[in-house]
């Protein structure tokens, strides 16, 4: 009886041994990211990501193991814009030796939606844009079908399900935004320049690469708000909001707190889309 005991246990481990052996590694940069992979991949893929929750791109320092375990995956699935710091020093240098074919770039993905002179003149938080999620879910479905075409059913099921979603949720925002008093949308870290691309809109960021603004900035800023119909500003977590908060205060704006990091991508968009019924006409 105890043999028995010893040989089922045996069995067991070994199964979730091979199980755990079989899951693909997907290598992710920012938590949008790997919101995505679960929403495709389920379960069916084990998951590391980069810039993992609570920290932001700007001081994020991945240690030795994730770095091994990075050039390690079978799935690659990166930001790609070159001006993205953290992967300019981090994680490009890995690309020559990884397989083209597994490694994913949102900005080039974006390419196909977007002439490239466009996308180099917005900040680098391409997961912004509901249209390039889309678009690089697509791609990830593919990508994963193919290295795993024993789960490509459910890779593919998951994959409608979330076109579904995303693409209602942007037909909402639509429907906002063409009810909205300006076209300005004020933020203190430039993280929505996909997102206004996507919509028609213009981002105003009163941080400058990654600098406070001077007195002259903050007159312009000032003189453009007195004139536009803005009533409310986008801050996040690891900004300065002592300054968003003083030019709330000064134009009696709603500060809207909205983290680009946000391990729920679907709840970070849901913010926004508060955010923006507030203020329509």
């Amino acid at each position: 009886m105890k043999i028995q005991r010893q040989t089922i246990l045996f069995i067991f481990l070994a199964l979730l041994m091979s199980d755990a052996i079989a899951r693909p590694l997907v290598a992710v940069t920012v938590p949008a990211q790997a919101w995505l992979v679960k929403q495709i991949a389920d379960e069916k893929v084990e998951l590391l990501t980069m810039i993992p929750k609570g920290h932001v791109p700007e001081s994020a320092q991945p240690g030795p193991r994730n770095l091994s375990r990075f050039q390690q995956a079978d799935i690659h699935f990166t930001v790609g814009d070159p001006a993205f710091s953290f992967e300019s020093r981090y994680i490009s240098p890995y690309r020559e030796k990884a397989d083209p074919m597994r490694w994913l770039s949102m900005f080039e993905i974006a390419g196909d939606l977007v002439p490239a002179h466009k996308l180099m003149a917005i900040d680098p938080h391409l997961w912004t844009s509901p249209a390039v999620m889309l678009a690089s879910a697509k791609v990830l479905e593919q990508t994963l079908a193919a290295l795993d075409p024993q789960n490509a059913g459910l890779y593919r099921s998951n994959l409608l399900r979330l076109q579904e979603k995303i693409t209602n949720l942007d037909r909402q925002l639509r429907d906002i935004v063409g009810g909205l008093p300006t076209d300005k949308l004020l933020v203190y870290h430039p993280a929505w320049g996909h997102f206004c691309l996507d919509f028609g809109l213009q981002q105003i960021a009163i941080e400058n690469e990654g600098k406070a603004p001077g007195a002259g900035s903050l007159a312009d800023l000032f003189a453009s708000l007195e004139k536009d119909n803005i009533n409310f500003i986008i801050s996040s977590p690891g900004a300065d909001r002592r300054l968003a908060a003083m030019v709330a205060k000064q134009f009696s704006l709603n500060l809207v707190m909205i983290n680009p990091m946000d391990t729920d991508w679907m709840r970070m968009m849901l913010v926004m889309k508060q955010a923006l019924e507030k203020n329509e006409k």
